[in-house]
């Protein structure tokens, strides 16, 4: 499952500027550091906030502090930062800058911890007061959104694996936003095994597996879940499968079977963000 502060960092797809904004609350106490960012869309000449406010701060004083810089109403990071952006093509008359781009009153607040609707309730009003319109997302919306999201692979492993790589490559690849069908997550208490297994490896487009020692001795789940894949990949005569070699030798893979030798694949040597991003753009491909 994504984090609120995954999506913070993901969500906003216009040009960002942004910094770890130090505050104080209305009482002078000292306030950890909150990262605020400012997306600016050319095309609509327009600008807007967001914030993202960690886990154990005072989420009221916070905001209600917040509301009352002039920075907040003038939708600038600092009183004459300075910072100025010029877009469009060199040599051709019509540009657009930074300058120019009018604040639409929209402020993001993604908050690191669990709220009741009466508290959102309570900021986006408090929001309002001052002008602004403010959309808070804390992590329960984290989770209701994971959940929404549809999985483009399923990752098939030995369950022995998941602390020396699978549950870290599946965190890695969720920063990415490539969501994928994973046991820990995808499972709910009650469901079938069976059935939502299955599910996962016929819906997602892709299906990563994990070639390990512990896998190819694992003569259960793992096996059931490689001859699916392996299926699969027959029916549709496509290539679905992307192994990922996990301190295994090719002899180790082809004893286990002669044409999974022949694929090529990622090796876990390389380390995890890299493996990552070289997954989700296999996946993605």
């Amino acid at each position: 499952m994504a984090t609120i502060r995954e999506f913070f960092d993901t969500d906003i797809k216009d040009m960002t500027k942004h910094n770890d904004w130090g505050m104080t609350l209305l009482d002078g106490s000292p306030l950890p550091s909150i990262t605020a960012k400012i997306a600016w869309d050319f095309d609509a000449n327009a600008k807007y906030w967001s914030f993202f406010i960690p886990d154990g701060v005072d989420i009221s004083g916070c905001v209600n502090s917040l509301f009352k810089l002039p920075e907040m109403s003038r939708c600038v990071l600092s009183e004459g930062d300075g910072l100025f952006v010029e877009s469009g093509f060199a040599g051709y008359s019509e540009k657009m800058r930074s300058k120019s781009l009018v604040f639409t009153g929209r402020v993001f607040f993604y908050i690191d911890a669990w709220l009741e609707l009466s508290e959102r309730k309570k900021l986006t009003n408090a929001g309002s007061q001052y002008g602004f319109h403010v959309i808070v997302r804390d992590r329960e919306y984290a989770k209701v959104r994971s959940r929404k999201e549809k999985p483009v692979a399923f990752i098939s492993h030995d369950s022995k694996d998941k602390d020396s790589l699978v549950r870290n490559l599946v965190l890695e690849l969720s920063k990415l936003r490539c969501i994928v069908w994973y046991d820990e997550y995808a499972l709910k208490v009650g469901e079938s095994l069976r059935a939502s297994i299955e599910k996962g490896l016929k819906e997602t487009k892709k299906c990563v597996v994990v070639l390990s020692p512990n896998f190819l001795s694992n003569e259960g789940w793992g096996k059931v879940e490689f001859d699916s894949v392996f299926t699969r990949e027959i029916i549709e005569k496509d290539n679905v499968m992307l192994p990922i070699w996990h301190n295994v030798s090719v002899q180790e893979v082809y004893e286990y079977s002669p044409k999974l030798a022949d694929k090529v694949g990622l090796n876990s040597d390389m380390g995890i963000e890299k493996l990552a991003t070289k997954l989700k753009h296999a996946i993605a491909g």
